[in-house]
Parts: C-alpha cells; sequence; structure tokens
C-alpha cells in the first residue's frame, strides 16, 4: 500500500470517527437519526473556503471558528425545531423527516453562497482543495498529523466530559431516561443545548478537516452521509465507543480494500487496468453494503454483539471463570492463600 493511500485512509479514518461521533450522539440523546447532520459539517467547510480562498489565512484558523459556528447552529436547530416538535408529541419519524427537510435548506443557502462567490470574487467553491495552504514535517501534509491529534483529543474529552463531570452525567441519565432525569432535577433544556452544541462543534471541525485532505465539493454530504451511518451501525448506534470502532472499519473497508482489489486486477492482467480504475469508484457502495449486512445479521453492531450474553467473548470469560472455580475447589490452598 501506497504511503499517499495509507494518508488518506488515517485522514479519512479521523474524519468518519468524528462525524460519527457526532451521529451517534444525537441519536443517544434524542432518539433519532439526524439527516442534516453531515449537511451541518458543510457549513464548516464553507467557512475554511472562506478564510483560505477569499481572505486568504491560515486554514487552521477555520476549525475553531467553524466549531464555534457549527455548535451555535446546532442549539438553533434544536430550539426552533426539535424541542417545539417534541413538546407537540412528533414521534422518532416525524424528526427524521424534517432533519432531511433541513438537511436540504442548508444546502439550498450553500448553493446561493456558492454563486455569490462565483459573482463577487470569481471563485467558486466547487471542488476545491486548500491543500496550498497547508504546512508540511518530513514530506507529511500537516494535517495527517493535526487530524488524527485533534481527534484523539476529542474522544478523551469527550469521554472525560460525560464520566467525570456533573453536566456529563447528566447528559447521560437524559439518554437513559429524560422523564425520569427531569423528576430527579435534572435541566433537561440545558442538558439538550449543550448537547447540540457540541454535536454541532464535532461535524464543523469534521467539516474544516475535509478540504485539506481531497478535492471537495458543497454537494458532498450525502456522500458522507453514507459513510458516517455506516460507521454507526457497524460500530453500535447507541455507544460512543462504537462510532469509533465503526469508523475504522469502514474507512479501511472503503479505502484499503478497493485499493487491494485494484492492485490485484491490475497486476494480475494488464487488459484490465481500464477496470482496475472502475472498481476504485464503487467505493461508496462499501457502506451501503456493510449497512444491508449488519441490519440483516447484527442490527446492534459489534458493540452490541459483544455485550449479549450469548456472545462469543462473554462465553470465553464465562468458561475461563468456571476453570478457574474448578481449580480453586481443587486445590483448597489456593484460596487459604488468597484469604
Amino acid at each position: 500500500m501506497s504511503s499517499p493511500m495509507l494518508l488518506g485512509i488515517i485522514i479519512q479514518t479521523t474524519i468518519l470517527i468524528i462525524l460519527s461521533i457526532g451521529f451517534t450522539f444525537t441519536y443517544q440523546i434524542e432518539k433519532f437519526p439526524n439527516f442534516a447532520h453531515v449537511s451541518i459539517s458543510t457549513i464548516g467547510t464553507i467557512i475554511t473556503y472562506t478564510i483560505t480562498q477569499i481572505w486568504g489565512q491560515n486554514p487552521y484558523l477555520g476549525w475553531p471558528v467553524s466549531a464555534l459556528a457549527c455548535g451555535f447552529f446546532g442549539v438553533i436547530f434544536y430550539t426552533l425545531i426539535i424541542q417545539p416538535m417534541k413538546k407537540k408529541g412528533c414521534r422518532e419519524i416525524s424528526l427524521a423527516i424534517v432533519s432531511l427537510a433541513v438537511a436540504i435548506i442548508i444546502g439550498a443557502f450553500i448553493g446561493i453562497y456558492s454563486y455569490w462567490a462565483v459573482v463577487i470574487h470569481r471563485s467558486p467553491p466547487v471542488y476545491f482543495m486548500i491543500t496550498a495552504y497547508d504546512f508540511s514535517i518530513f514530506d507529511l501534509p500537516g494535517v495527517a498529523i493535526t487530524a488524527p491529534i485533534t481527534c484523539a483529543t476529542l474522544v478523551i474529552f469527550l469521554q472525560l466530559f460525560l464520566s467525570k463531570t456533573r453536566l456529563g452525567i447528566a447528559m447521560r441519565a437524559v439518554s437513559e431516561n429524560e422523564q425520569l432525569s427531569s423528576i430527579l432535577g435534572v435541566n433537561t433544556f440545558k442538558v439538550h443545548l449543550v448537547s447540540w452544541f457540541i454535536i454541532g462543534a464535532l461535524v464543523g471541525i469534521g467539516g474544516a478537516i475535509i478540504p485539506l485532505w481531497r478535492s471537495t465539493n458543497v454537494g458532498f454530504s450525502d456522500e458522507f452521509l453514507i459513510a458516517v451511518m455506516a460507521a454507526s451501525l457497524v460500530g453500535g448506534i447507541g455507544r460512543i465507543y462504537g462510532a469509533i470502532i465503526g469508523g475504522i472499519l469502514v474507512s479501511l473497508a472503503m479505502k484499503g480494500l478497493t485499493q487491494v482489489i485494484s492492485d490485484y486486477i491490475q497486476h494480475a492482467e494488464p487488459l484490465l487496468y481500464e477496470f482496475s480504475n472502475a472498481v476504485r469508484g464503487f467505493e461508496q457502495l462499501i457502506p451501503i453494503g456493510m449497512i444491508f449486512l449488519v441490519l440483516m445479521i447484527e442490527p446492534e453492531g459489534i458493540t452490541g454483539f459483544l455485550d449479549k450474553p450469548h456472545s462469543l467473548t462473554t462465553k470465553i470469560r464465562v468458561f475461563s471463570r468456571a476453570i478457574s472455580n474448578q481449580r480453586i475447589r481443587r486445590f483448597p490452598f489456593i484460596t487459604a492463600r488468597i484469604n
């Protein structure tokens, strides 16, 4: 596997993990799939585009700006749309359809912005890259270093926040039982606002990273939404750490598998060179296939399978404990030493 291919897998995995964590977090708190999730990340992409292509500034300035802007958009999205609908008793399917409508509206506004950029600045945000604004260390692009570090920092911060802070524990309680949490005195409105800000900030950072890695079109959200949904489902839609596992597996399948098949066909028969290039075009079908497989085999994903009492790992654990107990019974002096 070539070095550029490895870098592509690393960066795409980073982006998928960040976006998938936000998608899973939304499902945990609100109990519906947010189809506008990746569309919100295009706001971060457009902000980074504006900072670099129009203002000529460092692209990394767009990361915190995108996080704040998308975070506040998430708060507005919840306050003006999600909360009123939930108060009226709308079901999850209605919320999911509304989120799809919001995704279309976001795409329309970005299209208007694109037209403005063409007319005023003669710089259309269509299939653009800002890699020229990036730095390099030891022939490595800066995004290959900063993106994984940022992803790891966000994962650690989110884990500590949810497990060590009162607000994070309140979020977990609301995700389990919102009505009971409210009875116990948890300010559920505040919890939802903070949750949506975190979700928006995550997707904003993910969207800001994308143009530093690949040629980007403002309509990329549909392509990434399928991959994000696949990563969340493969790992386990209700678990944050499942999004990390799913992001890694989906990225390896999309980039690594297509590259291996393409290289094999190309070296096996020179006449199939064109077909080997066509194989890479089927990359976007892989997450769709993974979604079908997960839904048919194990709807709760890898982490859901591992948490079940009949899973292979649990059986091995129970079997090893049984063997240990038998040994203790056969050799009482072991128990005496332990005591």
